[in-house]
């Protein structure tokens, strides 16, 4: 199990954040699922993942931080 936590500087509505991310062909049955809580401005990701198919932190950063792009392109993300 991986666990991120955002912090964003603008609110964003979970189900938009969550239709940009599943469009992302590039993360469609590459990477373990991941489910997402949103409060406020900050944003949980857990990730089920076994120790092979772990993320790497900063490719996980990486999708994130488009998935939040494409949405509000002025979004500052704070890691925690």
């Amino acid at each position: 199990m991986q666990r991120f936590i955002a912090e964003l500087s603008t609110p964003i509505e979970q189900a938009e954040f969550e239709k940009s991310w599943h469009c992302d062909e590039s993360l469609n049955g590459k990477h373990a699922v991941v489910e997402f809580t949103f409060d406020r401005r900050r944003v949980m990701a857990l990730i089920d993942s076994d120790a092979t198919g772990r993320w790497v932190s900063t490719t996980f950063y990486r999708a994130f931080s488009a998935a939040i792009r494409r949405i509000d392109r002025n979004c500052n993300i704070r890691w925690l």
